[in-house]
């Protein structure tokens, strides 16, 4: 699983972290955006891979997988231009997006059996080196930040009914107090420490307690609070 996890890790790094926001904007009207998407989508893959296996299975492998990429993002911009709008499509669009990319990162993983570890070198050199649980720490932290915002973002604007383009501007302070809290959330998972996961609510609850007052703002602050929680907890459990 060691490849897999790293595999996943290079994807959601090019997907969220890699491309920026004019790219992700522009690449709705302009398919030269697109193909910059990919393009580093396709260095990144193959950084890993390359690195990994051998440089034939590493080229063959990432083909695979972008392709794929590129037919899913190339679908998923015609929908969202056809219903441009519309949050619930927006959010639909997002959840079968990535899972559609995840099925086509472990179909070409099984289609071309790529190794499920990579360290065997370290392992003949007598070298400890836990690789499987520091690439899980590592996706663990790579999904609970830029992720896991995107999804808490089109989930409250679905419940507000507020039109969720790319391009709306999110309270810097916001996201990354929400950042915060999914990683203080896993460190207390991790540490067995999961009753004072309360705390940490109850302190931003209080931070926003004046708010209270608008009912939209109520809703969305619990909808954002507690899906923001239960990704970190989900996700803690699954890569730890």
């Amino acid at each position: 699983m060691t490849l897999l996890m790293l595999i996943l890790s290079a994807h959601f790094l090019a997907d969220f972290y890699f491309q920026p926001d004019s790219w992700a904007i522009n690449k709705y009207r302009h398919r030269k955006y697109l193909w910059y998407h990919i393009g580093v989508y396709f260095l990144t893959l193959e950084s890993c891979l390359i690195l990994c296996i051998p440089f034939s299975e590493a080229i063959k492998a990432g083909l695979f997988i972008v392709g794929i990429h590129f037919i899913i993002d190339a679908v998923k911009i015609h929908i969202c231009n056809r219903y441009r709008n519309s949050p619930r499509m927006d959010l639909v669009a997002f959840c079968m997006d990535q899972i559609l990319h995840i099925t086509s990162i472990c179909a070409g993983v099984c289609l071309f059996r790529l190794p499920s570890y990579f360290d065997s070198a370290f392992e003949i050199m007598g070298v400890p080196f836990p690789s499987e649980k520091i690439i899980n720490y590592v996706l663990l932290i790579i999904l609970l930040f830029n992720p896991a915002s995107v999804f808490v973002k089109k989930l409250t604007a679905y419940i507000s009914s507020e039109d969720n383009s790319v391009s709306s501007n999110t309270p810097p302070a916001g996201s990354l107090i929400g950042k915060l809290e999914r990683l203080i959330i896993a460190v207390l998972i991790i540490h067995n420490e999961i009753g004072t996961i309360g705390f940490v609510l109850t302190a931003k609850s209080f931070a926003r307690y004046k708010q209270f007052a608008d009912q939209n703002f109520t809703e969305k602050f619990l909808v954002g609070t507690l899906s923001s929680t239960a990704i970190a907890m989900v996700l803690t459990f699954l890569l730890t």
